[in-house]
């Protein structure tokens, strides 16, 4: 079996926006959308961001640079 790589990603909101998120990977800094974010990473993580303000998440090498692309 295949064994995929993962990396942690932070992300949390850009202040004064309702729609942008600061995104941290291994590789730096990147702001994305909201709605790129729950594309990628999923509906629940978007939950877990507006109860909490902030989340940190695993994902695999090949979906985080999705994200960020």
């Amino acid at each position: 079996m295949k064994r995929t790589s993962t990396s942690t990603c932070s992300a949390r909101w850009v202040p004064g926006t309702s729609n942008r998120l600061y995104v941290e990977t291994p590789e730096g800094r990147s702001v994305v959308s909201l709605e790129r974010f729950e594309q990628v990473c999923g509906r629940q993580a978007t939950h877990d961001l507006y109860l909490r303000g902030a989340i940190t998440v695993e994902l695999p090498e090949n979906l985080l640079r999705n994200l960020v692309a």
